[in-house]
């Protein structure tokens, strides 16, 4: 079985983080973005060669890794993305936001849908008279959880904005290359680019922000407490073992639970790459029936072996839930080995962090 070590990453500078698309005078900056896992993938490989003496080659891209995501530092608070079933709506009177449940449903009669046969469409359990409203991207894990549990009241806004994050609006910086010759902008290099900050909330004593968010991840190998370089501009990040307890552990009663509620949700907790869209591979014993997500995310980047720009791949963004029907009994090692696991389809995606979920019971219609 492979161990894998947990660090703790905090961002000293905002993180330029790129999709790949190409840099012109008119495009303007590429909004920030969380980082996907092959750039924690990357880092981490790296600092782990580095603090080993191993030699850069292809090799460490064997090394499996997973994560990122992000943690309240002051709270030691893991956070995750928004499932997508969970939406925001502002009252008609603008009065308050109210959250509200998407979930898998029956079509009545008279009513049709061109999804793949046999997925139930995905609908809001209650009638709302109210707009989309912004909240939240990121939840506490604690609030995933409780959102999950239908035997208990469901987490209220103020309290998943409490526990959450709202990164604070995107750090522009503008470059531009000087041409010799006019010593006036050179055509094609005046660009923007975005860095996202790691603080909860803007709040300054003695010129310092305080409440700083960090990222977790693990990988396959260790790694020397430092300084290492994340994302574009390679800005400066410091590197530490993170406590084990920040990773979480899978409950003991999980696989129960699951069997006894007679099917699951798996809920992107990182990005994911399947061959088929935004289709899953198929899971033995496991029936898809039904799909919520958002509109797929550009992701390309540089390879160092190839020395070229990979090709642009269309990610299932993260909070994606994904609902499954148990169609046999399925034994505690197999829905054990779904517990913060990568799907995606590819091998190396899987390495890279693509594609992990949290499961959770889920008791399909009748």
């Amino acid at each position: 079985m492979t161990v894998l070590h947990t660090y703790l990453i905090e961002p000293k500078a905002p993180l330029v983080i790129r999709s790949g698309r190409p840099f012109d005078e008119q495009s303007g900056a590429d909004p920030a973005r969380f980082p996907p896992p092959s750039t924690l993938a990357g880092a981490l490989r790296t600092a782990h060669a580095e603090s080993c003496g191993k030699p850069f080659g292809p090799e460490l891209a064997q090394l499996a890794v997973a994560g990122p995501l992000p943690v309240c530092l002051a709270s030691q608070r893991l956070l995750v993305p928004k499932p997508a079933d969970a939406l925001y709506f502002s009252m008609p009177d603008k009065s308050a936001v109210v959250l509200e449940r998407a979930a898998p449903g029956r079509l009545a009669e008279g009513e049709c849908c061109d999804l793949p046969a046999g997925l139930q469409p995905v609908r809001l359990v209650n009638n709302v008279k109210g707009k989309p409203a912004p909240g939240p991207r990121w939840w506490s894990f604690s609030d995933l959880l409780a959102w999950r549990d239908f035997s208990q009241p469901p987490p209220s806004p103020a309290q998943i904005r409490e526990n959450g994050w709202m990164p604070p609006a995107d750090e522009i910086r503008t470059h531009v290359g000087i041409a010799p010759a006019s010593q006036a902008a050179a055509s094609g290099k005046l660009f923007q680019t975005a860095g996202l900050h790691f603080w909860h909330r803007i709040a300054v004593s003695d010129g310092v922000p305080i409440n700083p968010v960090g990222l977790i991840g693990q990988i396959a190998g260790e790694i020397t407490p430092g300084l290492i370089t994340l994302g574009g501009e390679r800005r400066l990040s410091a590197i530490t073992p993170a406590p084990a307890s920040l990773w979480p552990a899978m409950p003991d009663d999980l696989c129960a639970r699951i069997r006894a509620a007679g099917g699951l949700s798996l809920t992107l907790l990182t990005p994911a790459l399947f061959a088929r869209g935004w289709q899953p591979p198929e899971y033995p014993g496991l029936k898809l029936a039904a799909a919520a997500l958002e509109r797929w995310q550009p992701h390309s980047g540089w390879d160092l072996a190839q020395r070229k720009p990979r090709a642009g791949r269309k990610l299932v963004p993260a909070g994606a839930v994904y609902w499954y029907t148990l169609t046999t009994d399925i034994g505690d090692e197999a829905l054990a080995a779904l517990w913060m696991t990568p799907l995606s389809d590819d091998k190396q995606d899987r390495r890279d962090g693509f594609g992990m979920v949290l499961p959770q019971p889920w008791t399909p219609l009748p």
